[in-house]
């Protein structure tokens, strides 16, 4: 009997030095946030990286923000008020496209829209081709569309 009672005397001071040792101030606290997280991003990259995206930023400026892609050609002729006439007419009847007259000697041209793949000014040119039945998808420098 001695046995059992020195054995229960051990189990209850081992429980309650656990129960105290939980319970004690010493525990895990929590992290302070700083009130002002840097959102900043900083890119590492090596010069290679770097010059490319110099030399872009270059051919950016030089080409005035154009860049290739596609128009519709909906006139050609030699005469500047048929061309005026033609590219007024195309804007009263579409008022949702650019249109742009251009010269080329010795020939004024009415291309419309900015188009940055074939299948969008083919799309368009189907919508326009009972208005216009001579116009024709043309490659061109572009400027770049509004992004919505």
């Amino acid at each position: 009997m001695k046995a059992i009672s020195r054995m229960f005397i051990v189990l209850f001071i081992s429980v309650v030095c656990i129960c105290n040792a939980q319970s004690s101030g010493d525990s895990v606290k929590p992290v302070p946030v700083p009130s002002r997280v840097d959102t900043n991003v900083r890119v590492i990259a090596s010069s290679s990286v770097t010059n490319t995206i110099q030399k872009v930023q270059q051919y950016e400026q030089a080409s005035h923000g154009t860049f290739s892609g596609f128009r519709i050609q909906v006139h050609f002729g030699s005469d500047r008020t048929g061309a005026n006439t033609a590219k007024t007419d195309f804007m009263t009847k579409y008022p949702g496209y650019s249109s742009y007259l251009t010269y080329q000697q010795p020939y004024f041209k009415v291309c419309i829209g900015d188009f940055r793949s074939k299948l969008e000014a083919v799309s368009t040119l189907n919508k326009i081709k009972k208005d216009y039945p001579g116009a024709f998808v043309v490659r061109d420098k572009i400027n770049p569309p509004p992004l919505h």
